[in-house]
């Protein structure tokens, strides 16, 4: 009864209590930007690997280090003194040997060239001066100059030495020889070597009368024709146990051939 007592003043509500309202984003397919901040990654979850170093190091770094010149204050290994360039030998050229080089005459060289000049300026002078005063040839008329032409001809013809044909030709074989061979025999042999001669075969021609007619067919009797009566014996004469006929009965009396029996031929 004091449990009761304690809790005697809670009031009872019929309702059922509500959850909370929980609000539903969609995700929009929309390309404008948001005038918002992008996520960062959580450096908790990353991979803590351990970066590399030596060799490894030195070829995945993006420093360029090639490029990047030393400060002032560094000497430079490679030090070059002052005249590097310049000969340590203690040897030189002879003056005959630079005189011969470029360069090395002095004023020879420029006055071989107004020399050069002076010949090229004389040279066109004398050129224009032979223009001026060349000859001109003289004017003739179309008839003269085929008159020249015709007395130039005339004379060419004139010197003219025509040999005529024939003219103190020689017959070719007036004065030669016939020469007759004779073949030598420097060692007669003993034995003379007869010379065979084939004989000619004479053709042969046979005469013979031919005759062309067609084949006849042997005439039959009546009784090679197996014209039996019936109720004779059968299967021929060919019969086993039957005798062959005769041959006078069987063969029939050929007719000869002649103009008779056959006119056509």
């Amino acid at each position: 009864m004091e449990a009761k007592k304690k809790f005697c003043n809670d009031v009872e509500d019929d309702s059922t209590p509500q959850l909370p309202i929980r609000e539903v984003v969609k995700n929009t397919s929309s390309s404008k930007k948001k005038d918002v901040a992008p996520a960062k990654a959580d450096p908790s979850r990353s991979k803590n690997k351990p970066k590399p170093t030596g060799n490894e190091g030195a070829l995945k770094s993006r420093n360029n280090n090639k490029n990047v010149e030393a400060p002032s204050s560094t000497p430079s290994k490679h030090y070059k003194r002052p005249f590097d360039r310049h000969s340590r030998s203690g040897k030189a050229d002879s003056g005959k040997k630079v005189r011969q080089g470029w360069g090395g005459n002095d004023k020879s060289e420029l006055q071989d060239e107004t020399e050069g000049l002076q010949d090229a300026v004389e040279d066109l002078e004398a050129e224009s001066g032979e223009s001026t005063t060349e000859a001109v040839a003289p004017k003739k008329s179309l008839n003269d100059y085929f008159a020249e032409l015709k007395i130039k001809q005339q004379e060419l013809d004139g010197s003219k030495n025509l040999r005529k044909a024939n003219e103190g030709a020689e017959e070719k074989w007036s004065q030669g020889e016939v020469v007759a061979k004779q073949q030598e025999s420097f060692v007669e042999s003993s034995v003379a070597k007869k010379a065979k001669q084939k004989s000619q075969k004479e053709k042969k021609f046979l005469d013979f009368e031919a005759t062309f007619a067609d084949e006849q067919k042997p005439f039959r009797s009546e009784s090679a024709r197996g014209n039996f009566k019936r109720g004779g014996r059968r299967g021929g004469a060919n019969a086993q146990g039957g005798r062959k006929p005769s041959s006078k009965a069987t063969t029939a009396d050929k007719k000869p051939l002649d103009d008779k029996n056959f006119p056509s031929l």
